[in-house]
């Protein structure tokens, strides 16, 4: 079961911690996204610094 499966059954649970479920998932969207970033934007610029010729 993931984060937001989780936090979706523990509302189903707990309707009134709803504000807590959201920040919970809030910043488990925003860790995904700075995965992503480091993954997939930052590893490309590397590559493209690495291959840049040199005269």
């Amino acid at each position: 079961m993931n984060l937001h499966e989780q936090c979706l059954l523990r509302y189903l649970t707990r309707p009134d911690e709803l504000s807590y479920i959201t920040e919970i998932l809030k910043i488990n969207n925003k860790i995904l996204e700075q995965k992503f970033i480091v993954k997939n934007i930052l590893a490309n610029i590397s590559m493209l610094n690495y291959t840049e010729d040199i005269d």
